[in-house]
């Protein structure tokens, strides 16, 4: 009986990974990641079946794209870079510091690490200053898919979560002072059509 619960506490602590040791999908340790190369993924503790993991991988891609705007600068234009970190047991400080140990983009800072925490399910957002997703907006998304993420569905609900992002960060376009100009004009239009008007009574 003791045996048991002394190995379950050493494989807790195992599973629990420092930014230090956690490896960089986008490096060298993909390896240790399970991946076959280079990219956003890492899941060194094997949550996922390696399909899994590249399904993941292939949309975390899109996700770059479809928050891309038309700037007028490159880091203006440029999309959210997003990493998945995966892990048994992590926490919102892991995800910190692999932000902030990864520096993976010093130039715009618009990237940023999604980290799953699989034995509690729940999924970790941190950001670079520039991100275009909010807190708040992250938060209302991933509530929208707990059900899916609490029930250990952990592909589909984050799925979901990566394409409601790309929705959600869809800049509007901001009026520009050509727009208030013509207002301004239009206004004036009228009210002088209407002064005229009275004018011939």
């Amino acid at each position: 009986m003791w045996w048991i619960l002394f190995s379950l506490v050493g494989l807790s602590v195992q599973q629990q990974w420092t930014p230090d040791e956690y490896p960089n999908p986008r490096t060298g340790g993909y390896k240790q990641c399970k991946m076959r190369s280079a990219s956003n993924v890492c899941d060194p503790d094997e949550v996922l079946s390696e399909s899994s993991r590249y399904r993941l991988n292939n949309e975390l891609t899109r996700m770059a794209s479809r928050t891309e705007t038309n700037g007028n600068t490159f880091c203006s234009k440029k999309g959210m870079d997003a990493v998945l970190a995966i892990t048994r047991l992590g926490s919102q400080k892991l995800a910190n510091g692999l932000r902030d140990r990864w520096h993976m983009d010093d130039q715009c800072k618009k990237s940023a690490i999604f980290l799953l925490s699989a034995d509690d399910r729940r999924l970790y957002f941190a950001p670079q200053p520039n991100t275009v997703l909010q807190e708040a907006e992250f938060q209302s998304i991933v509530s929208a898919n707990d059900v899916q993420l609490q029930s250990g569905d952990f592909v589909p609900s984050l799925v979901n979560i990566f394409k409601e992002i790309g929705k959600k960060t869809d800049i509007e376009p901001v009026p520009t002072p050509h727009d208030g100009t013509k207002f301004a004009s239009t206004f004036v239009y009228y009210v002088s059509a209407a002064v005229a008007l009275l004018l011939t009574f």
